[in-house]
Formats: structure tokens, C-alpha cells, sequence
């Protein structure tokens, strides 16, 4: 339903939707231990 009223595909719809709970997971561990997400990281030193 929601693919239909937006023009997108079923497929996109559910992209989207794997990406959200993806990235919802990781906001989760982000939370639980930001230092060790942070030291995870590595190279990206522009964030710290």
C-alpha cells in the first residue's frame, strides 16, 4: 500500500525499510557503548 500511494516499488519499499532497521540497530549499540563505536571506527579521525 504504502509502495502504491508513494509511486515507488514494493522492493524500494522494502530497501527502505531493511535500511531503517539496520541503521536503528547500530544506533542502539551506539548508545550502549559510544567510545567503543567511536574506537571501532578507525580511520574515519574526522568524526572524533
Amino acid at each position: 500500500r504504502i509502495a502504491a500511494g508513494s509511486g515507488q516499488t514494493v522492493e524500494d519499499v522494502n530497501k527502505l525499510l531493511r535500511q531503517f532497521e539496520a541503521m536503528q540497530k547500530m544506533m542502539k549499540k551506539v548508545k550502549r557503548n559510544p567510545k567503543g563505536f567511536m574506537r571501532g571506527l578507525g580511520g574515519m579521525r574526522g568524526l572524533r
